[in-house]
């Protein structure tokens, strides 16, 4: 029984960590928020007007990204900042 439980779990945390950060969308843990700097960040609607500034080769003031093959930047960049 502690195989197949070890081995769900092993394959649960592969495909968690093989899916990119679309994952996190779902379960809620999103990445910063665009809307935290609006003066920045106004007038960005596509995932290649975040490249520009956050790939990770021509980042130079703006922190650079992990994932920038990845699609779908503002799906978990632009979510409602929620006050704490």
């Amino acid at each position: 029984m502690n195989i197949k439980r070890a081995l769900t779990i092993g394959l649960l945390l592969l495909f968690v960590s093989s899916t990119g950060c679309a994952y996190r969308h779902y379960l809620g843990l999103h990445g910063p928020s665009v809307r935290s700097n609006p003066e920045i960040h106004s007038g960005v609607q596509e995932d290649d007007q975040c490249l520009e500034c956050h790939a990770p080769k021509t980042s130079t003031d703006a922190p650079p990204t992990s994932h920038p093959d990845f699609k779908g930047c503002l799906k978990c960049h632009n979510d409602a900042i929620k006050k704490r």
